[in-house]
């Protein structure tokens, strides 16, 4: 595949087929626009884009199940909002969380230097942890980046590596982020007895409206569903923030090779 890391950031940031569950990012970054295109059609496009990335939905119930998930969304729209700062803490938080995607997301970033100063090193380091679950689009990425890095960046993009896996590889950040998922989700299923239902802000109901008390029916609330149909959407964000992940990583030297993207 060949990716050209220069049109990739503005892909990863609106990060909408990502999130939605329509696509993936190897589908948005392998697929060039036809060589016929107007520049004008294609400033429309994007803006139709940016402006999808702008209106996401992040459903903030997420946040105690997958706080992955939840972060990258909010990092992703706030990115597309121009609120740059903001937006970045969220990606890096969700980086902590397991996000391939955030982390993904920053290693373009800072290789580019489009919305952070340009920190090419730095850009690696992420660009390499993004990689480690071998998604070919993924790894396209990292080699592209790897392929114009000069030798004394490399070697400091190694070290950034290094020094930031204990704190976001998948050996700590994805099961992390698993034993939070679990714990939650045991939690919510726990409840599931006689047909019990269930509210959680932005997956069963758009936002939890304040419940009377003085009604008799205080124990329900506007917008509930079955625990097992709520459980089943937090598992379906679940499965795409963990895809790819096998449970063991492998620590060697940041370079397209065996435990990272290979060549």
């Amino acid at each position: 595949m060949n990716v050209n890391v220069s049109q990739v950031w503005c892909v990863v940031v609106l990060a909408v087929v990502v999130w939605a569950g329509s696509g993936t990012v190897a589908r948005a970054v392998s697929m060039p626009q036809a060589a016929a295109e107007t520049s004008a059609v294609a400033a429309a496009a994007e803006e139709a884009k940016l402006e999808e990335a702008r209106s996401l939905q992040c459903p903030s119930g997420l946040e105690r199940f997958l706080p992955g998930a939840y972060y990258y969304c909010v990092g992703a729209r706030d990115l597309a909002r121009n609120h740059d700062n903001r937006g970045i803490d969220m990606l890096q938080t969700a980086a902590g969380w397991g996000s391939k995607a955030a982390q993904l997301t920053l290693g373009v970033g800072y290789f580019k230097g489009d919305v952070v100063p340009a920190d090419r090193p730095l850009g690696l380091a992420w660009l390499g942890l993004a990689a480690e679950r071998h998604d070919p689009a993924y790894v396209a990425i990292f080699r592209s980046a790897w392929d114009k890095a000069s030798p004394a960046e490399r070697t400091r993009a190694d070290a950034l590596w290094k020094a930031m896996k204990p704190q976001y590889g998948d050996d700590y950040a994805a099961r992390r982020a698993e034993r939070r998922y679990r714990h939650a989700r045991e939690e919510l299923v726990r409840n599931d007895v006689y047909g019990a239902q269930v509210c959680i802000a932005g997956l069963t109901t758009a936002q939890l409206v304040p419940m009377d008390f003085r009604s008799p029916d205080a124990t329900s609330c506007f917008g509930s569903m079955p625990v097992s149909f709520a459980a089943k959407k937090v598992d379906a964000y679940a499965d795409r923030l963990f895809e790819g992940w096998s449970g063991h990583v492998s620590v060697g030297a940041l370079q397209p090779v065996a435990a990272t993207p290979s060549k």
